[in-house]
């Protein structure tokens, strides 16, 4: 990596969060399913290329003490930064380095997971045969590799947007400034083109939209860094062949074929040999941009259609809700339901109706299979009296209902769930990290390995849930910051400043704050 790379990213660090699709979890419930027996997720070693400040790796090793975490990054600033954290946690299972991913050798030893993200298509060629090299040399042998990566075609039309922007930009030299100069520029073009019914207009105010509310190190590191190379995914996984690395899936954002028009499905099989090359043809029908492909050693035998049984032995979490506020589960009617990122899906099957229904009502908990189904069976009492085998099968068509909702992203599968309580107890306690992050304005990383953003007073109440107060001492504690000042509290507009009013608020509002806090997975038992 060049010495200018090096220096854009010390003075503007990457953003460094939790990235679930590089959670042993779910790269072990995706090799679980094709057949593999991956490492237990409580018991195995990680290795992240690319840590920065450990914001996606510290959490791991915080909620999975016994396994062991090693992270490497070549920016020294970043590395200090995340070692900071470490030391404050008290975090003995987890050692951060600053390192080249050049520098990474066999006396490292082996990992069951290996994860890159955000690094691949930001390095030049030897690191990128460098990362694949270390995917194959340091993967046990039931080991899975995750990388991500920008790939074409998507990436042929923002590349369009980043070099306009990048060309603007080079006259700035501070990264801060380049930043807002080429947001400005790119907000000037979308204002001013002389057609805005063009297809040229359409794809600048698109990815205006996309960046906007993009946070400053990503836009730096994505579009106004000299470094960025895009692969076909053909190309990536020609690569990754020839260090003996084979294709097993994705780690998010799975395409499923059946989700097109039948001569469209018809088509795209006639065009493809094999796997890959189908998965290259969605590719060029979805304009895709991004890729977290995982990866294990090409002698790995895997099983492309696991059996109904399997998915039984998996968790499950909700990630779709419906449109209708009371929607007809034990029925054919059809039935909408939406993902939080804006993508939808249809559906007439009651099984599938109830099953999401079901998981939603359970959110933020994983629901084991066997609870699920139970569920299920409660919800749809004239589709068991029309289907007399409905006990005897009902199971089955249930757990092909799951992983097509999986493949959809409909729902999440686990093999090791998220752990945390709902219910705050007598004496609340909160993820040691989530307190000394809500001493910051910084997003807060739950124990669902995501990012929160708490308002003020939950911020604040989470920073005293070390598990030493019951509910009257916490108001006793807020109370006296109060007073001082440390937050102010408002009521119909107007600041509480009497400490008996102070008291009588705070003692109102514990409760739900406390239930807000345990919804959002931030509280342990």
């Amino acid at each position: 990596m060049s010495e200018a790379l090096l220096t854009s990213y010390e003075e503007l660090p990457y953003e460094s969060k939790p990235l679930y699709p590089t959670h042993p979890d779910c790269l072990a419930t995706m090799a679980t399913l094709m057949g593999m027996k991956p490492a237990p997720v409580g018991n195995c070693r990680v290795l992240e290329l690319g840590c920065a400040t450990g914001g996606n790796l510290i959490p791991m090793a915080l909620t999975l003490p016994g396994s062991q975490f090693v992270g490497i990054d070549l920016s020294p600033k970043q590395i200090a930064t995340g070692q900071e954290t470490v030391d404050a946690l008290r975090l003995k299972n987890i050692e951060l380095r600053p390192l080249s991913i050049l520098d990474m050798d066999d006396s490292f030893g082996q990992f069951d997971y290996i994860a890159c993200h955000g690094v691949y298509s930001w390095v030049p060629a030897a690191v990128q045969d460098k990362i694949l090299d270390i995917c194959k040399r340091n993967l046990a042998p039931e080991g899975v590799a995750y990388i991500s990566y920008n790939t074409f075609p998507g990436w042929h039309l923002r590349a369009v947007v980043r070099e306009m922007m990048g060309y603007h930009g080079q006259r700035f030299t501070e990264p801060q400034l380049r930043v807002q100069q080429a947001r400005a520029f790119l907000d000037f073009l979308v204002q001013s083109v002389p057609n805005p019914e063009s297809t040229y207009h359409r794809l600048l105010k698109e990815e205006a939209d996309v960046l906007r509310p993009a946070a400053d190190t990503y836009v730096f590191h994505e579009h106004l860094e000299d470094a960025n190379y895009p692969v076909y995914f053909w190309q990536f996984m020609e690569r990754a062949s020839a260090k003996g690395l084979q294709y097993l899936g994705e780690a998010w954002y799975h395409m499923r074929l059946s989700n097109l028009p039948k001569e469209v499905q018809n088509t795209l099989c006639d065009l493809s040999d094999d796997l890959l090359q189908l998965e290259q043809y969605l590719d060029f029908l979805h304009n895709r941009k991004f890729r977290r492909t995982i990866l294990c050693h090409d002698n790995v035998k895997l099983n492309r259609t696991p059996p109904p049984q399997s998915i039984m032995n998996f968790y499950l979490t909700g990630m779709a809700r419906p449109v209708a506020q009371q929607p007809d589960v034990d029925s054919t009617a059809t039935e909408k339901f939406t993902v939080h990122d804006g993508t939808t899906a249809t559906t007439n099957e009651p099984m599938v109706k109830a099953a999401l229904m079901a998981l939603l009502e359970a959110w933020p908990k994983s629901v084991p299979f066997a609870a699920l189904w139970s569920s299920v069976q409660s919800r749809l009492p004239n589709t068991a009296q029309k289907f007399p085998r409905f006990q005897e099968v009902g199971a089955f068509v249930l757990a092909e209902a799951i992983l097509r909702c999986y493949l959809s992203n409909l729902a999440a599968l686990h093999v090791h769930p998220p752990q945390f309580t709902l219910q705050p107890g007598e004496l609340p306690l909160a993820s040691p990290l989530a307190r000394l992050q809500a001493a910051s304005t910084s997003p807060i990383t739950t124990l669902r390995h995501g990012l929160v953003v708490p308002g003020e007073l939950d911020r604040i109440v989470l920073r005293y849930l070390d598990g030493s107060r019951n509910r009257a001492q916490l108001v006793e504690t807020l109370t006296d910051l109060g007073q001082r000042k440390a937050f102010t509290l408002e009521f119909d507009g107007k600041v509480i400043e009497e400490r008996e009013k102070i008291r009588e608020f705070l003692s109102d509002g514990i409760d739900a704050c406390l239930t807000r806090l345990a919804r959002i997975a931030l509280l342990i038992s």
